[in-house]
């Protein structure tokens, strides 16, 4: 529980600070963070249009290394872009998790796929420690109002029976 707890906060913390580009869930993990978006612009002003894109891959990298770090932040170190499709506008999806951990640093790669699945951008991240501590959950509250989820079963008695397979779970 402690885990989701941290994730929940994660959450709210980013939708506190998110911007107009994130329309979808949020969904976060440990080491893995996905976000679901919207790209659009000035199809004249390539340069701008970049800005959507690194946007939503910074924030997917920042929560994927985040969801490692339960007491404090960290900062982005390095950040390298590449972008297949400058002109694109539409739905995105932008997942990242860290590829190579070696704490207090985290690599994190992240890619921004279209609606049809085809890649539109892709991140290499490094992370290190701020020294600062995690900002409190700014919404509390939320996190009561959402279902816990069970603790995990330990074993399930299964017997067999002339009948079939009977669990008593």
């Amino acid at each position: 529980m402690v885990a989701h707890d941290h994730y929940q906060r994660l959450k709210h913390l980013y939708a506190a600070e998110s911007g107009e580009s994130v329309t979808g869930p949020v969904e976060i993990s440990y080491g893995h963070a996905e976000l679901v978006g919207i790209v659009g612009g000035d199809v004249q002003t390539p340069m701008l249009n970049q800005m959507p894109f690194q946007r939503l891959l910074t924030d997917a990298s920042s929560l994927a290394a985040g969801s490692v770090e339960k007491e404090g932040l960290l900062t982005m170190d390095r950040f390298s872009l590449s972008v297949q499709r400058p002109d694109y506008q539409g739905s995105v999806r932008a997942t990242a998790e860290i590829v190579f951990a070696e704490p207090p640093r985290y690599h994190v790669r992240a890619a921004l796929v279209g609606e049809e699945g085809e890649p539109i951008a892709e991140s290499l991240s490094l992370f290190e420690p701020s020294g600062e501590e995690l900002p409190p959950d700014p919404a509390p509250e939320a996190s009561e109002d959402e279902a816990p989820a069970p603790p995990p079963v330990p074993f399930m008695p299964v017997h067999v029976t002339p009948h079939g397979v009977l669990c008593l779970n």
